[in-house]
């Protein structure tokens, strides 16, 4: 019988492992505290074309309207805009804390030129219906619009 040695890798394979774990909780924190997120946050979207228009749809529940703005430029929109604190006490204790706020921004490169000053917007139970005609003519203009 042979006797194997201890691998001598191994306790410092397992010091590692465990700095990494420690490392990635204060980044991403313990399950159910708040998380990392970069300079700004960026909301699901979905892109569809009809024969007439682009349309866009952008879940961002739990903003208002007025927090929204919308640019768009050639083939490319911009929504952007910052999701405040939930109203209520200043000080609390969080057992969880998953809702995110704060400043968010999505950049698209539309699948077709749009006319911006056609673009018909509606806010409906969290999504953010934009809905950009094709243009006709490529115009090159940049638009800057506010959603009421």
């Amino acid at each position: 019988m042979t006797k194997r040695a201890a691998d001598p890798f191994s306790s410092f394979e397992q010091h590692i492992r465990e700095r990494m774990e420690q490392a990635y909780q204060r980044l991403g924190g313990a399950p159910g505290s708040p998380h990392f997120c970069g300079p700004f946050m960026e909301p699901p979207v979905d892109v569809y074309q009809t024969e007439t228009d682009v349309v866009v749809l952008v879940e961002i529940a739990g903003i208002s309207d007025e927090e929204v703005e919308l640019e768009v430029e050639g083939n490319t929109l911009i929504v952007r805009g910052e999701r405040k604190p939930l109203p209520g006490p200043s000080r609390r204790v969080y057992s969880q804390m998953e809702i995110a706020h704060g400043p968010f921004q999505r950049q698209l490169v539309l699948p077709a030129e749009v006319n911006p000053e056609a673009v018909k917007v509606v806010y409906k139970c969290g999504i953010l219906e934009i809905v950009l005609p094709k243009a006709s003519a490529s115009s090159g203009r940049q638009l800057r619009i506010v959603v009421h």
